[in-house]
């Protein structure tokens, strides 16, 4: 549909279909700086050590069930969608037919990793995203272990030391390695930007700060220019620069805060607590309705288009029901277990149709 609607503005949209993937730096750099929230919130400042409670396989295992469990019930739904408009629809986008053992490592968010194809658009993040926090995580730990054998040492200064070090690696060399791409590391760079940022915004000395990360950013954009890591580097400068919430809501007049602030807070809160959701359903949903447009030959561009806000307006209530129904529910062992269950059983449905269904 997207190729139909690029007729109407070839120039303006030739840009969202060259550069839209740019956006996974937003996710990055942001899902930095809530993980150096969460992480540096686990430390306090006048902590002489690692706090006891500090456990990495804890963490880990929190993090896996509330990325994977999700995630199984969307691909559930993925595979099942996928081989139901594969004969009718005949289009590049579509995933090959599961095998057991694309299910088998898809379970483990090891797709990308083991060179499997991905059985639905965009989940090779997902898997970046649990490496990115197990980094991080580490990290943390092996600051602890340093700060053991030299006790002068802070601790967070260590943490955010290793941080720096990880980022600094990656923009100058890992992210310029391009077999590279499936592993966290060649991703820590705007990961770690979106962490220093963070950590910028807590120092009373936030010029300081923001200089490294400026000088940083600069000389890996000399070393190698490249668009997506100046957008990365911007956007850390930005979140370390920004006014804290409290006094930009001081510089505007009242009726203004308390009207349209409130109304968009809302909104962008409402839409932000189920995007993860939203993400892995939207897939699927895109699926059905260009398979729909494709088969009944709807050509005209504006058509496509309103096909397209109909996929869009479809994909955020496909999103609501799997927050509603997986996401929202208490992460667990036993639930995710379910989940892969299903999709399990919808992986050898789809494996059983295609080997005993007639051709058409």
């Amino acid at each position: 549909m997207f190729d139909r609607v690029l007729l109407l503005a070839p120039t303006q949209l030739a840009v969202l279909y060259n550069h839209g993937r740019l956006a996974v730096q937003a996710f990055l750099v942001v899902g930095g700086y809530l993980t150096a929230m969460q992480l540096l919130r686990a430390v306090p400042t006048a902590a002489p050590n690692l706090p006891a409670a500090f456990s990495v396989p804890r963490l880990l295992g929190k993090r896996f069930l509330r990325l994977a469990t999700p995630l199984m019930a969307a691909l559930a739904f993925t595979v099942l969608v996928t081989a139901l408009v594969r004969p009718w629809f005949p289009h590049s986008s579509l995933s090959a037919a599961p095998t057991l053992w694309s299910i088998a490592v898809h379970m483990l968010m090891l797709q990308d990793l083991l060179g499997v194809q991905a059985l639905s658009a965009g989940i090779w993040y997902v898997s970046i995203d649990f490496q990115l926090f197990a980094i991080a995580v580490t990290t943390v730990w092996f600051a602890g272990q340093l700060q053991r054998w030299q006790p002068q040492f802070k601790l967070r200064g260590l943490m955010v030391l290793l941080w720096f070090l990880l980022a600094a690696l990656s923009l100058l060399w890992w992210n310029r390695q391009v077999n590279m791409d499936v592993e966290g590391l060649y991703f820590f760079g705007s990961y770690g930007l979106g962490m220093l940022a963070y950590r910028v915004r807590l120092s009373r000395i936030t010029a300081k700060g923001w200089g490294i990360i400026f000088v940083l950013g600069l000389f890996a954009f000399w070393l190698e220019p490249r668009l997506r890591m100046g957008l990365a580097w911007l956007l850390a400068l930005l979140l370390a620069a920004w006014p804290q919430p409290a006094q930009a809501a001081a510089d505007l007049p009242a009726p203004v805060v308390s009207a349209a602030s409130r109304c968009v807070r809302r909104l962008v809160a409402y839409v932000a607590q189920q995007a993860y959701s939203i993400f892995l359903a939207h897939f699927a949903v895109s699926l059905i309705v260009s398979a729909v447009w494709f088969h009944v030959g709807w050509q005209a561009p504006w058509i496509n288009l309103i096909g397209l806000c109909v996929s869009f307006a479809l994909s955020l209530c496909a999103g609501n029901v799997l927050y509603r129904k997986v996401e929202s529910q208490p992460s667990s062992v036993r639930r995710l277990l379910v989940w892969q269950t299903v999709f399990a059983l919808s992986g050898l449905a789809v494996m059983a149709w295609t080997r005993f269904s007639p051709p058409l």
